[in-house]
């Protein structure tokens, strides 16, 4: 009897240490589980496209952080809702409903999305059927992703191969303007040939000449404009600089009633730039403010040295130059600048230099 007794206490000890050990045993599962689940979910939610999960009706059951940010909707806004608030369209066709287009899905296709504040933007996105592991349907998932960027490159190359196309064209008139400038420079310098040499109008002739050299190089600068361009620096005076130019100047000072004024500082040191690009400068300078002052007026030009210094106390010398009209003061900063040619304003380009 006692013996009996003892197996039996010995059973229950064993069926109790059993179904402890199994306990343990779910308990690890489950966490092995969570911890699967936690996982896959931190893929999903770090994943850069949208996610989309919808039921077996069509109504969101599931959307991760990305899909959230991209449309501006929350998940609480969104569980429980129908897929058409999306308003997916294809660029051929709309999608009225994810379960009508059974030939779409596992192709990736683009089209547009609504925003929750109404805005439309591209998508490419991809249709997959969301199926049990017993072979149940439960649904679909829609992946998408943001094509705005993406499009925004696309009209970038399409706006620059219309440029390439624009350029070669301006390649094909800049090739033909070098024809008639060289007659115009070979009959120029057959005319001074002609004439004596203490003739006055020689120098027109000579200056006609001087003009159409700088055209050439400007039409060689428009032709290597892709490659990088090396500065001709040499020292030189900004004042023999304007003294070259003004003489160019004095038909537009005289039919626009303008007063032309230079100051110039009696120590001014030379300076180390692109002459010939320094002239085109102040030339569309100067013409520009000319044209600006249809009634007349004063066209003035300062120049003097100053210094600047950096934060440490370090000082850097340069030299200032102020170009002002009156009755509006403009001063020149030599940096990239383009105007239309309307009436009353001339068209020009002020060319950075910023090797100078």
């Amino acid at each position: 009897m006692g013996q009996a007794i003892s197996n039996q206490n010995i059973s229950k000890k064993d069926m109790l240490d059993e179904l402890v050990k199994k306990e343990e045993m779910i308990y690890q599962l489950t966490q092995e589980l969570e911890d699967v689940k936690n996982f896959m979910e931190s893929i999903i939610q770090s994943i850069g496209s949208g996610i989309i999960i919808t039921g077996i009706n069509d109504t969101v059951t599931y959307i991760n952080k990305a899909g959230e940010r991209i449309l501006g909707y929350t998940k609480d806004e969104v569980i429980g809702r129908p897929f058409g608030i999306f308003n997916l369209r294809e660029k051929q066709s709309v999608v009225h409903s994810l379960l009508n287009n059974p030939d779409d899905l596992d192709t990736r296709k683009e089209g547009w999305m609504k925003r929750k504040d109404k805005g439309e933007f591209p998508v490419g996105f991809t249709i997959n059927n969301h199926v049990s592991v017993r072979g149940e349907m439960l649904g679909k998932i829609v992946v998408f992703r943001d094509l705005t960027n993406v499009f925004k490159i696309q009209e970038e190359i399409l706006r620059m191969d219309r440029l390439v196309s624009l350029g070669k064209l301006s390649s094909g008139i800049a090739h033909e303007l070098r024809n008639p400038l060289a007659g115009i420079k070979t009959t120029a310098q057959a005319l001074s040939e002609e004439m004596s040499k203490d003739d006055s109008r020689r120098e027109y002739l000579n200056r006609i000449t001087k003009e159409i050299d700088r055209l050439n190089d400007l039409l060689k600068t428009f032709f290597s404009f892709a490659k990088p361009q090396k500065l001709n620096l040499v020292e030189c005076s900004v004042k023999d600089i304007i003294n070259e130019i003004i003489p160019f100047l004095f038909k537009e000072i005289a039919d626009q009633g303008v007063r032309f004024v230079e100051v110039y500082h009696p120590q001014l040191p030379k300076i180390k730039v692109d002459k010939n690009q320094m002239y085109q400068v102040f030339l569309n300078l100067f013409l520009n403010a000319i044209q600006a002052m249809p009634n007349g007026g004063e066209l003035k030009i300062e120049v003097n040295p100053t210094v600047s210094y950096s934060p440490e106390g370090s000082g850097q010398r340069f030299i200032r130059i102020m170009i002002s009209d009156s009755p509006q003061y403009r001063p020149s900063n030599l940096r990239s600048f383009f105007y239309d040619k309307t009436e009353g304003h001339r068209a020009g380009a002020l060319h950075h230099l910023p090797n100078h």
